[in-house]
């Protein structure tokens, strides 16, 4: 964490001129008072300034890699998670590690959208409103090749559907891999897609317009 020791003519200032060195808010850090400033002979002679000590909080990236370290030893995993992408909107952290992360990942993803919402929960927790968002857990680019075979299938199910006239019913799929799909062939005129359903079990279909 980053931390910064400040004197200034009293403690307001101080801590002023702390923030604007390590670029931060004051919601964004601990502040410590180091001294009090004093005033001597006439409010003049014998003056001694305030002190302080402002130290970054760790802000919801920072959290949420501390927090999944800790969850993926609890686990028994020999894993280490690693920023990625930390913006405004979404942290963005990839789990890397010699072992075989299948069992992290889970069936279609579940166990690492899991562990992505507990590990948000909780790096947000301590976190101004303002500051608070999404964290978006991968596992040795995981997503990436989850939503080209989403992507890929959902192209294969219009083709099938234009082809034989007859919709095309896709297996169970998360809300997440719903929206690849409908964003997948949103913009193909020869097709529509609705979801149907209830989770865990809801499924896309993929339509094929008359006249196409």
């Amino acid at each position: 964490m980053r931390s910064i020791e400040q004197a200034g003519r009293n403690v307001e200032d101080a801590v002023q001129a702390a923030l604007k060195a390590l670029g931060v808010t004051r919601e964004q850090a601990d502040i410590e008072v180091l001294a009090e400033e004093t005033r001597g002979l006439l409010g003049i002679l014998g003056h001694t300034e305030a002190k302080v000590r402002v130290t970054v909080k760790p802000g919801v990236a920072d959290s949420a890699v501390d927090v999944l370290s800790r969850i993926l030893r609890y686990m028994g995993f020999d894993a280490t998670p690693e920023i990625t992408s930390d913006d405004a909107e979404a942290a963005q952290i990839n789990i890397r590690g010699g072992s075989d992360l299948g069992l992290l990942i889970g069936k279609r993803g579940q166990t690492l959208a899991a562990l992505q919402l507990i590990t948000a929960m909780i790096a947000n927790r301590q976190q101004p409103e303002e500051l608070r968002k999404k964290v978006i857990l991968d596992a040795e680019g995981y997503r990436e090749r989850r939503e080209r075979a989403l992507t890929s299938m959902a192209q294969g199910a219009a083709e099938q559907a234009k082809r034989t006239g007859r919709e095309v019913r896709l297996e169970a799929l998360t809300p997440r891999e719903r929206r690849i799909v409908h964003m997948a062939l949103a913009d193909d005129s020869g097709v529509s897609t609705r979801s149907e359903g209830e989770d865990p079990d809801r499924i896309v279909i993929v339509t094929p317009r008359r006249g196409c």
